[in-house]
């Protein structure tokens, strides 16, 4: 499963990237400088731009530092999907608190997701990108989901997001807070 979550973040993350709002500054295929170098010193390699990170690093690290932190074997491959793509786009930290508070459902999981970007003070910046990212997530998750829910119950996130599943159909709206 881990390759085929890795072709989807790879298909997201691009190339080299240094957005002068982004946070994490420069980053190539997804990886910030800062993880590449400390990374490079863990394999007593050098420290080099991330804009010479290969695909074969940023696998390795992917592997290493984002979906094994995880230890989702035997989980729902589209729940490893969604949290995976939650560790490498909010920090692991942050996908492990979505991964216990969505009790094993992807389609929570990805609730909680919409939900913290929306918080975020570079939302009007990169929320147009991430609400399509998760769009694709969703896809692909419905894609390889091995219990397909033909209904579920709509899903309410803190009062601000109303999720509503019919067949494969995910509706999603949302409120401002009061």
């Amino acid at each position: 499963m881990f390759d085929r979550a890795l072709s989807f973040v790879l298909k997201w993350e691009g190339g080299y990237s240094n957005h002068p709002e982004d946070p994490g500054g420069a980053t190539n295929l997804g990886i910030t400088q800062s993880v590449y170098n400390s990374w490079r010193r863990s394999k007593g390699l050098p420290v080099q731009d991330v804009r010479n990170i290969t695909r074969e690093e940023a696998a390795q690290i992917y592997k290493e530092r984002y979906w094994d932190p995880l230890k989702l074997d035997g989980a729902n491959p589209a729940f490893q999907l969604a949290a995976f793509d939650a560790a490498v786009n909010h920090g692991v930290g942050q996908a492990k608190e979505f991964i216990t508070a969505s009790n094993g459902d992807w389609r929570r999981l990805i609730a909680l997701r919409i939900e913290f970007y929306t918080k975020l003070r570079i939302f009007n910046t990169f929320g147009r990108g991430w609400m399509r990212r998760v769009a694709d997530c969703i896809h692909e998750c419905i894609a390889i989901d091995a219990q397909p829910r033909l209904f579920v119950n709509d899903v309410f996130i803190g009062g601000i997001i109303k999720m509503s599943y019919v067949q494969d159909k995910l509706y999603i709206r949302t409120q401002k807070p009061e």
